[in-house]
């Protein structure tokens, strides 16, 4: 069969915030876009959602424009099908809603509809960075474990170089071969010349490395706090070259919750490991800002004075996740040490911050 269509799917990312949860501007933007752009407007609809997001349909002579917009990830998702033979109108449309959204960065995919679809390749798992300018893509030698959470995308593979690896959302978590480098990178700031590290709290880390390692340190007790059950029995069966035996441990607590909510009660931590993404927005519809900042300070508060924060934050290349955490982690402590570590699987610099409560 001959095309009978052109379909485009583009992705907006760090959109500007004004837009995104504003249903009626939406609209607006849509509609004059397409008119613009040349396309025959013929209706629209939309639905806003509880608490954020909006989507938008528009039907055009040619076919159909819809956005549907992530104001919690500063992000939207464009789908622009027309039967137009124009293709500089259908790119004339993206150009000015680029305008309107101001992206930090955008990816585009176009598909000749009523030809046979081309299949995705199986074999490999594409890591989408937070920075801009560059993606990462791991074979898949052995897939171990596919399945989707209440919350997440969990995969488990085998690959050819970092052996067993974990990738929540398709964003890699952890690798059997770099496990111990990004694990003691964690945990070293906890340690401080001191013989144990006390009575710790790991938010996140479900896949067992970072609890392994405090462990061996010899803690008080560990209370491992990780909204995903299902994250943590996929690390037992299946990531034992990462976790060991260490929810086993009679000094580990594990508890499924949102961090968020398990830190409004009182909590006397000597140290806190943050191993939780920077980017919330699976678990929360708040601002993304917004989440990190009330966590952050929650963190401050459950630590016992002198207690002691170590945090992964993000890749070297991710200025604007670096500044952030730079801004809100000063703010808190006052005295914050960045340090940049090698983890080959990560295939970029990783940013770890460590601080002491006051």
């Amino acid at each position: 069969m001959k095309p009978v269509g052109t379909h485009i799917v583009a992705e907006f990312h760090h959109c500007g915030k004004e837009i995104l949860n504003d249903r009626a501007l939406l609209e607006e933007v849509l509609r004059r876009g397409i008119e613009e752009s040349g396309l025959g407007f013929v209706g629209i609809t939309s639905h806003a959602y509880d608490p954020v997001g909006v989507t938008v349909v528009a039907l055009i002579s040619e076919s159909h424009v819809a956005v549907h917009t992530y104001p919690e990830a500063r992000h939207a998702s464009i789908d622009v099908f027309t039967c137009s033979p124009q293709r500089d109108t259908t790119l004339n449309l993206l150009h000015r809603l680029k305008e309107a959204f101001s992206p930090a960065t955008t990816r585009i995919a176009e598909i000749s509809r009523g030809n046979p679809l081309e299949i995705a390749q199986t074999d490999w798992i594409m890591n989408v960075c937070d920075a801009p300018g560059f993606d990462i893509r791991y074979h898949v030698k052995k897939r171990v474990y596919s399945g989707h959470s209440r919350y997440q995308q969990i995969d488990i593979i085998d690959n050819e170089t970092f052996g067993r690896m974990l990738f929540l959302n398709q964003d890699l978590q952890i690798a059997e071969a770099d496990a111990d480098l990004y694990n003691r990178a964690l945990i070293d700031p906890l340690l401080n010349g001191s013989s144990s590290p006390g009575r710790v709290a790991i938010l996140g880390g479900g896949d067992g490395g970072t609890l392994r390692e405090v462990l061996r340190h010899n803690p008080d007790e560990v209370t491992l706090v990780d909204i995903d059950e299902e994250v943590v029995a996929a690390a037992k069966e299946y990531l034992a070259p990462i976790c060991g035996e260490a929810f086993d441990d009679p000094r580990v607590r594990v508890v499924h919750a949102d961090a968020y909510t398990f830190l409004e009660e009182p909590r006397n931590f000597d140290a806190v490991v943050y191993d939780l993404t920077m980017n919330p927005e699976a678990f929360t519809a708040l601002d993304r800002e917004d989440y990190l900042e009330g966590l952050f300070a929650r963190i401050h508060a459950a630590l016992v004075p002198g207690g002691i924060l170590s945090a992964q934050c993000c890749s070297a290349y991710d200025e604007k996740t670096r500044d952030f955490s730079a801004r809100v982690l000063g703010g808190l402590f006052g005295d914050v040490r960045f340090t940049i570590r090698e983890i080959p699987s990560f295939l970029s610099p990783w940013v770890f911050a460590a601080a002491r409560r006051p």
